[in-house]
């Protein structure tokens, strides 16, 4: 597996996409038909880069000239109509949840919708060249495509056996005690538990970063263009954390190579993001809600304390974001995609954790009403959690020698020279 590409340039190209994406909007107005164009700005960009890459020093991949046409129009079709059967399945669910069929998501299934009219027909010639140009022996064994036909198939030749011959004693689902099978099918689990929890954002921070600049505009002070500036930061992060979760692909080199198996990683991770958050908050009082932006309600009641604090906020945001961000297209919550080991990664393990937790803290620590029981009580859950889910993660990153390797390489998680 190739290193990913170093920060700068997910960051640079985070940037770029999402200035170009807002001035797009500022042009042609918010249209339902445009909010996806930012993702798909994004996954092409990264995926020329590694493309790029690859003809210049090779990888796991190569350019296959000698595919005979006819074998490769039936690798093409055959992962076509599996994808297209998981997509419209992804589709229908979506279209018919209660809990995303509601006027508070309704991005979910619009961008299925979208997806599915351009894949019909673009579909198979994306298969052709990704096998000619992103050849690969071992994605071809791993493909997920490959992967749910054989188990499939091998769930056929079973219901075929018991109903020929009734002795046939192998649980039925016994090809999917291999890992790699049934990583697929907990990938694709994962990856519809989190993709609206991203694209659903999308919209919602795109108006929210507009208004803010158009206020930055009209009144020239610089608390609302740090206020614009962190917007628009969080529309980054949005950005390349939906490219992350709703394409997979060779041309974005991150595949999925291995998935969290235990109830106990699944748990700690969930329990984080919507509709499980809501049962977590109600036992742990989310700190940054005390955050009321009204200088009287600060420790002490000063306007130029709350403008400093906002400063400080859109600094330790922007190493956050830059965190975050540095990961690509291999953003991840339970899987394994690609390591990053350089940036905030070559420093400690888990920055994105140490600097979520510092920012929301610098959120809260300022209010009065964070120093109560209630909501130190909450902070130092969240905190706990966070923690947790690290932890768990390594348990769980640790079965394989690169991670192991890095580990002794950047040898503290969270606190350098500490812990």
């Amino acid at each position: 597996m190739r290193q990913a590409l170093s920060p700068h340039f997910y960051v640079s190209a985070a940037l770029l996409v999402t200035a170009g994406s807002l001035a797009l909007f500022h042009l042609l107005g918010l249209k339902q038909g445009y909010i996806f164009l930012p993702i798909l700005a994004l996954a092409v960009l990264y995926a020329l880069v590694y493309f790029i890459r690859q003809c210049r020093s090779g990888g796991i991949y190569h350019i296959d000239g000698n595919i005979e046409p006819a074998q490769l129009l039936r690798r093409a079709i055959a992962r076509y109509l599996v994808w297209l059967a998981v997509l419209y399945g992804g589709y229908q669910f979506y279209l018919f949840t209660p809990w995303y069929n509601s006027w508070q998501h309704p991005t979910t299934p619009q961008l299925f919708a979208d997806f599915l009219h351009i894949y019909l027909w673009v579909g198979i010639p994306y298969f052709a060249l990704t096998l000619t140009f992103k050849a690969s022996r071992r994605e071809d064994f791993y493909d997920p495509a490959i992967r749910m036909l054989h188990v499939l198939r091998q769930i056929g030749r079973q219901l075929w056996r018991r109903l020929r011959h009734g002795d046939d004693r192998t649980p039925l689902l016994h090809v999917l005690r291999r890992p790699y099978n049934r990583k697929i099918f907990l990938n694709l689990l994962m990856r519809a538990y989190f993709l609206p929890v991203m694209v659903e954002q999308v919209a919602p921070a795109s108006v929210d970063t507009l208004q803010t600049v158009y206020a930055g505009l009209d009144s020239n002070q610089l608390i609302t263009w740090v206020l614009a500036l962190i917007a628009m930061l969080w529309l980054m992060d949005i950005l390349n954390a939906s490219v992350a979760y709703a394409l997979e692909s060779r041309w974005l080199e991150n595949r999925s190579r291995s998935i969290d198996l235990t109830l106990g990683g699944w748990l700690v991770c969930l329990s984080c993001y919507p509709p499980l958050n809501e049962a977590t908050g109600s036992l742990f009082a989310f700190a940054p809600f005390v955050a009321t932006g009204q200088p009287g309600d600060l420790v002490y009641a000063n306007i130029g304390l709350l403008y400093a604090l906002k400063i400080a906020e859109a600094l330790l945001l922007s190493v956050h974001i830059y965190t975050d961000v540095s990961l690509g297209p291999s953003v991840a919550n339970i899987t394994l995609k690609k390591l990053q080991t350089r940036g905030m990664y070559g420093l400690i393990r888990h920055p994105g954790t140490v600097t979520k937790l510092l920012f929301w803290l610098l959120q809260s620590a300022f209010y009065r009403r964070f120093w109560t029981l209630k909501f130190l009580f909450g902070y130092l859950g969240w905190a706990v959690i966070y923690i947790l889910r690290a932890l768990t993660e390594e348990r769980h990153l640790s079965k394989f020698t690169e991670y192991r390797d890095y580990r002794k390489k950047v040898k503290y998680r969270f606190i350098p020279g500490l812990w």
